[in-house]
């Protein structure tokens, strides 16, 4: 199995969950009911309509991965990519799976700070979990939620800690570039990605199969390792997956426009919130925030990493030198950090808070710029900002996580006087940079989902998805696809035992060739001939001639010899007609010879010329 993400666009169809209690929140209208009383109406108060939209007021749930299309208790091994891969751990043990994980550390470390931050985000208050999914209730919804609210019965409640250190204590750590021998039938192999840190690729290696899997991939010069693409030539099955969700905004554009943006707000004597997750793309973001402040004369304006596993997640980054590109990496033995916001924390011009609550009110001083989760603006300290300076428009939100639709994620926040910018910054390949790759690598065969494949609609050139010219099979989700891979062969090892009979004879200069007979046997994937319990004669190599049969015959005594040529036939006539051999094309025959001594004489020296293998 390849990766076990999580699907948190669900989010947005909850209510935010405040830490501090809300009125203008707590205000908002709860939907009616159709064909509800008015006591079964206030007994049902659990969705919030705003601007068109329903929201359900509840403890938020996300849908985990499909459950009813694979065995989880047949999955022998999950092979992890980055840490945003990684949240659907936990549910896999709950439908039996029992396997081997393998990821990179940072990969397993990262995603345990994800998974912290957002059990962290949902359960730290008392949030009551209502029972919404009735089915009588999702019928009385307008037609609006209807829409959006789909499979909802597959939704489950986030996990909780116990869940995240037991899913974590079994994941192996691995290394870029490490052979994973997998029950002697598939070698594994992680390859960086350059996505993010500890982000990989997977190389699967049969005896005679190559099979590649690209998911998040990214060739932009950032803080990661770069993208291994040697190793991906020539795969006879190319698995390509997770390109970025904003194809047309180029990172270095959006980062220059979210400084600009930063700058006017600032110095208008506003705040700028932006919500992020705690790893990933937020490390260059505080390594560009560090150099843009100093450039733009906004030496003074704080900035806050407000997260509970803020501290950790900022030390990792520069623990794990080993994993990032050559130039942070030549940092540490000069010495210095890889990332330049230790620095910026030792200046205190970055701080970095657990929650809202306790030191901050400390320090806390306005303007400022505010790192903060969750992206969905649905829970965690993300939402009191905006609660608090959402009703300023010297105040700016700026959306960089293009995974949530940021006009959904500020529908409870209506209206908003602060002011909304989206800036995606998504490292992932688009499609012009995953068709180059593809050219490079030239697999046999494409798998790919078939959102990114042309419609009938687009052209040859369309930049706006893949063009393979290679043969490809496009995945939908919950489908099942059967790839025919060209590989012909299989590795087979020969006993020892098999091996001693075997004694190969030179059959042209320089080319020796012997015959094989053995059983076969297929256990776990490995191939082993054993010997023969009854061994089969050998078999003969070579071309039998008239002519050597001639001089064989001269040197035992025998003259009385006539070669006739008829047909393309070389007839050998013996002793006067007593015997005579035919010499066809592939075909020897010895006729007309009753003289039993004879005919074995001749037999013998007819097979002298050939070679037993």
């Amino acid at each position: 199995m390849l990766d076990c993400t999580l699907d948190l666009f669900e989010l947005l169809n909850f209510f935010p969950l405040p830490l501090v209690y809300s009125e203008r929140l707590s205000s908002t209208p709860f939907c009616e009911l159709n064909n509800f009383t008015s006591n079964e109406q206030s007994e049902n108060n659990i969705f919030r309509e705003i601007i068109g939209r329903i929201l359900i007021d509840s403890l938020p749930l996300v849908r985990i991965p499909e459950t009813k299309l694979v065995d989880f208790s047949m999955v022998d091994v999950l092979l992890i990519s980055n840490c945003f891969s990684f949240l659907s751990l936990p549910y896999l043990f709950e439908f039996g799976f029992s396997g081997k994980v393998y990821a990179t550390e940072p990969t397993k470390q990262l995603g345990r700070q994800l998974m912290e931050e957002l059990c962290e985000f949902l359960y730290r208050l008392p949030t009551p979990s209502k029972n919404w999914r009735d089915e009588s209730i999702l019928q009385s919804l307008p037609e609006c939620a209807v829409k959006t609210l789909t499979d909802v019965n597959s939704w489950k409640s986030f996990y909780k800690s116990d869940d995240i250190t037991s899913a974590i204590s079994i994941v192996q750590g691995i290394s870029y570039g490490q052979k994973l021998d997998l029950f002697g039938s598939v070698q594994a192999t992680a390859l960086s990605s350059g996505y993010c840190l500890g982000s990989c690729n997977w190389l699967m290696e049969t005896k005679y199969s190559k099979i590649g899997y690209v998911s998040s991939s990214s060739t932009f010069t950032t803080h990661p390792c770069p993208m291994e693409r040697q190793s991906l030539l020539s795969c006879d099955a190319l698995i390509l997956s997770s390109l970025t969700n904003a194809p047309s905004a180029n990172p270095d554009t959006m980062l220059g426009e979210l400084c600009t943006k930063m700058a006017t707000t600032l110095r208008g004597g506003g705040n700028v919130l932006i919500p992020c997750y705690p790893t990933g793309v937020v490390y260059d973001l505080l390594e560009c925030l560090h150099t843009f402040l100093d450039n733009a004369g906004l030496v003074g304006v704080p900035v806050y990493m407000i997260s509970p596993v803020a501290k950790n997640s900022l030390s990792l980054a520069n623990i794990y030198a080993e994993w990032l590109c050559e130039a942070k990496q030549s940092k540490v033995y000069q010495p210095e950090h890889p990332f330049p916001h230790a620095e910026f924390i030792k200046s205190g011009r970055l701080k970095h808070f657990p929650n809202i609550y306790g030191d901050l009110g400390n320090v806390y001083q306005t303007p400022c710029v505010v790192f903060a989760g969750h992206p969905s603006l649905r829970c965690g300290d993300a939402v009191h900002f905006m609660e608090v300076w959402g009703s300023s428009s010297k105040n700016s939100v700026i959306f960089t996580e293009p995974g949530f639709d940021y006009l959904h994620a500020l529908t409870p926040y209506q209206p908003l006087n602060m002011k909304a910018f989206y800036f995606p910054i998504d490292p992932c390949m688009n499609f012009f940079v995953a068709n180059k790759l593809l050219k490079e690598l030239q697999p046999q065969v494409l798998i790919t989902p078939t959102d990114y494949l042309p419609s009938a609609a687009q052209t040859q050139k369309d930049t706006t998805c893949l063009q393979p010219e290679m043969p490809f099979y496009g995945v939908k989700r919950g489908s099942v696809v059967k790839v025919e891979l060209a590989s012909k062969y299989k590795k087979i090892e020969m006993t020892s035992e098999l091996a001693s009979t075997i004694f190969p004879q030179e059959i042209n200069p320089g080319v020796m060739a012997t015959s094989l007979s053995g059983l076969l046997t297929i256990r776990s994937g490995n191939n082993k001939l054993h010997p023969l319990p009854h061994p089969k004669p050998k078999n003969l190599w070579g071309h039998t001639n008239a002519q050597s049969l001639i001089e064989a015959l001269k040197e035992h005594g025998i003259t009385d010899i006539v070669l006739d040529k008829k047909n393309n036939q070389d007839i050998v006539q013996i002793l006067g007609g007593k015997a005579s051999v035919c010499f066809n094309d592939g075909e020897t025959i010895i006729q007309n010879c009753h003289d039993e001594k004879l005919r074995l004489l001749l037999k013998d020296m007819l097979l002298r010329q050939l070679i037993q293998l």
